[in-house]
């Protein structure tokens, strides 16, 4: 029985996490809100209106496809959501950016219940309102419709449904709750193709509960079977649909617009004229996704610039953690959440393509979790065997140091190179220091007895523990307030954009010259075919980076291209650039095109009739 006082306090802890639930709870739904509403006010989309193009075409056609051709690589899930909306609303930036805003803060919602519940209510909160007040998910949730945050609540809440039929009571209720997992499966596979992980983790998941703990392989086989089963049905149906509706502009082009499989065969899936990757390409791709990918987490944490060198402790350091805190989660088997991350991680170290930060926001929350749970596993085998500790601190710290050490003389020798990379001068010197200091730390372990120890055992560490906590979350919540500041700043102009700053203003000045002057039923030929499609309703071949003239000329003939677009943009997205390709075009083919209408930074040309 419990006496007064216990009840008492315990009355007044539930009261305190109540009211930081309420209170993460307000945060959240006030950033929610700003997005939902300092969204890019323009009248149309100025960037990237793909996916806002595949909805519409599902409305007004009953079909799924861009630029009159089926769309056979980008999954109909988020489209089908876009078009629901605009059945009811219309498709505009007004009513599609609040789609966004509300994923978001629901998806932030469930991440926070989720690592409430396998964590703690303080890493929950640190994780959630840190990704919330990053300047670069509003950036791209108010100027992009793209469905990295639909595919977050997707995600998140089959992790937390997951989580829910594993360790809650077990009767009929849980054939529906294990429905509604499935259809959430099925969907999150639809909107993003990498939800793939969910489905490959939740198979790893169940093979490895059996290795652990037979008994509860075959209960978790039971509960999870019809999710599996509605998610793969999803997926596979998705994947033959797409087949059998390919439809190539350029088929001796490999990658995009491939099958993501396929793309994931190219060398570089920004110039993939470099042909097929080899064995020997992986290493060095993993190694270059590593680096950007745990830069952008850093980023996206602190709002600072991290030189992108391996041995940072900003890089390498936190890699470190998370690895070791991953691992220390799939001891016994680990949860659904682990392996997700672990198979979503694996897709993206041999992806093709650059760094993008989007990509990082569905699995945010989760790698603060493995930061965290990486630095509690350290503490916990310092105290346990701190001479293991110190000898593998001596021996990894040397290492770093002395790279850290040669990139420092680098940085100094090689000032102009090492600008162009985005390095800075301080953080090599910083990285030397800190790893220098590791070494020490590590002597220190290694030669002090370990009887000379039982002090720290001593310690008060609860204290220490909680006074640690709290500079913390001081320091979480400055970061968090920060973040929020530039995410009002970027609001503001939100309201009054100037759509000429926009990267793809030249396309959409085109487009409308196009659509103003020329007759409806020419063909046109662009790089950047979504927002060119957009803006002239016209049939748009894709001006593929190939620098072979005769291959782009057979193009133009084959598809009857009437015009030819040509922007002049200084950092191309894609490899050979438009205008290089187009200078060997005009270089064998000259007497065929002639220059019609220029301005600014792009050129149309007219494809002569004696080219068809």
């Amino acid at each position: 029985m419990k006496i007064p006082g216990t009840i008492q306090r315990e009355r007044i802890v539930g009261r305190a996490k109540r009211g930081v639930d309420l209170l993460v709870y307000a945060v959240i739904l006030l950033i929610g809100a700003f997005q939902f509403t300092h969204y890019v006010r323009t009248s149309d989309f100025v960037s990237d209106p793909g996916y806002p193009d595949l909805a519409q075409s599902i409305l007004e056609r009953g079909s799924y496809q861009f630029d009159f051709l089926p769309e056979a690589t980008l999954p109909p899930g988020f489209p089908l959501i876009l078009a629901a909306v605009g059945r009811f609303a219309g498709l505009s930036p007004a009513t599609l950016f609040p789609v966004l805003a509300v994923s978001t803060a629901l998806g932030l919602l469930v991440a926070y219940e989720l690592l409430r519940r396998v964590e703690s209510r303080g890493l929950a909160a640190v994780a959630c309102l840190l990704m919330g007040s990053s300047p670069s998910l509003f950036g791209v949730n108010t100027g992009l419709v793209f469905p990295e945050m639909p595919f977050f609540l997707a995600s998140m809440l089959a992790l937390l449904l997951a989580l829910k039929i594993d360790s809650g009571p077990h009767g009929k209720a849980v054939i529906g709750w294990a429905l509604v997992l499935g259809l959430v499966l099925a969907l999150a596979v639809l909107i993003r193709s990498v939800g793939i992980a969910l489905l490959i983790g939740l198979g790893t998941w169940i093979a490895a509960s059996f290795l652990a703990a037979p008994e509860t392989g075959w209960r978790r086989l039971r509960y999870f079977t019809i999710p599996l089963i509605l998610g793969m049905t999803a997926q596979l149906g998705w994947s033959v649909w797409a087949q059998r509706h390919e439809a190539l502009e350029w088929p001796q082009l490999p990658g995009y617009p491939q099958s993501y499989l396929s793309q994931l065969k190219v060398k570089d899936g920004q110039h993939p004229e470099l042909g097929m990757a080899s064995i020997a390409d992986i290493p060095a791709r993993i190694g270059r996704n590593i680096i950007s990918r745990t830069v952008g987490f850093g980023e996206m944490l602190t709002r600072k610039h991290i030189s992108p060198f391996w041995s940072s402790p900003a890089i390498c350091g936190v890699l470190i953690l998370i690895v070791v805190g991953l691992a220390y989660s799939l001891r016994n088997g680990g949860q659904l959440h682990d392996w997700y991350f672990l198979w979503g991680e694996c897709i993206f170290l041999v992806w093709p393509w650059d760094f993008r930060e989007r990509f990082l926001f569905p699995v945010l929350p989760l790698a603060c979790l493995y930061l965290w749970r990486g630095l509690q596993a350290l503490k916990e085998c310092s105290r346990r065997a701190p001479k293991v500790v110190g000898l593998l601190a001596i021996v990894s710290g040397s290492i770093l140091t002395s790279a850290s050490a040669a990139f420092a003389l680098h940085v100094a020798t090689f000032p102009t190179e090492v600008n162009h990379a985005r390095m800075d001068h301080v953080q090599p010197i910083a990285s030397v220091l800190f790893w220098g200091v590791l070494v020490a730390i590590g002597f220190g372990l290694l030669l002090v007895p370990t009887s000379a120890f039982e002090w720290f055992n001593r310690l008060p560490w609860p204290r220490i523990s909680i006074s640690l906590r709290a500079v913390a979350t001081l320091g979480a919540l400055v970061i968090v307030a920060s973040g929020i500041q530039v995410q009002v700043a970027y609001g503001r102009y939100n309201l009054h954009p100037d759509v000429t700053h926009q990267e793809f203003y030249p396309e959409i000045k085109a487009a409308q010259w196009i659509q103003a002057n020329q007759p409806s039923g020419r063909v046109i030929m662009a790089r950047e075919q979504d927002t060119v499609f957009h803006y002239t309703r016209r049939r748009v071949v894709w001006f593929p980076p190939i620098s072979d003239p005769q291959v782009l000329m057979d193009g133009v003939r084959r598809f009857h291209v009437a015009l030819l677009l040509v922007v002049h943009h200084s950092n191309s997205y894609w490899l050979p650039a438009e205008d290089v390709c187009f200078k060997r075009l005009l270089q064998a083919y000259g007497s065929l095109f002639r220059l019609i209408h220029q301005d600014g930074n792009y050129e149309i040309f007219e494809v002569l009739p004696s080219a068809g």
